[in-house]
């Protein structure tokens, strides 16, 4: 053994999941400093001091502040994405009406990220292109759940009206899909 292996400091890997874990905190203070500051008075060093971790920490899981807003904006996101897979796995028939109870009640949990933060990052996105860009995806994404969740519905009122079409059933839950996210 060499004397610069062995007196060289062992770094300690840190596991994917403990990553995960340490982004998820980091964001949820976010969420927490954005609700009560809004975007332009919100600092690294407040959400720092809401999560109880150094600034390093925080720039050690996220490359800057715009690194962390797509983060926060992607889970905001996710969650009510997964809100809707739910619903598909409970129900198999989802209506409209369905989808925009569980859409309008996600508004309204005092525990999941308040939509004042969406609405903020909406306002963001009209100056910051990349912002723009990260929430064009996701409002993507969300669409396409949104038409497979009424897609099965879709394709039963279709069929009511004497069509087999898929391409219309496929356009029905589109348009459906369009009208329930506006």
């Amino acid at each position: 053994m060499s004397i610069a292996s062995r007196y060289s400091p062992v770094v300690p890997r840190v596991s994917d999941a403990h990553r995960q874990a340490r982004r998820e905190q980091i964001a949820d203070a976010a969420v927490r400093v954005l609700r009560r500051n809004g975007i332009s008075d919100t600092s690294i060093a407040q959400i720092s001091a809401e999560c109880e971790l150094s600034i390093g920490a925080i720039y050690a899981n996220f490359e800057n502040k715009a690194d962390l807003a797509r983060f926060v904006a992607t889970r905001l996101f996710d969650w009510r994405i997964s809100e809707l897979d739910a619903l598909t796995r409970r129900t198999a028939m989802v209506t409209p009406r369905d989808l925009l109870a569980v859409l309008l009640a996600s508004l309204a949990d005092a525990n999941r990220p308040a939509p004042t933060v969406i609405l903020q990052f909406w306002s963001e996105a009209s100056v910051d292109e990349d912002l723009r860009a990260v929430l064009t995806e996701q409002v993507g994404r969300l669409c396409v759940s949104v038409q497979q969740v009424l897609g099965p519905w879709a394709a039963a009122r279709t069929a009511a009206a004497g069509s087999d079409d898929g391409e219309a059933s496929a356009q029905l839950a589109l348009r459906t899909a369009q009208t329930c996210l506006t």
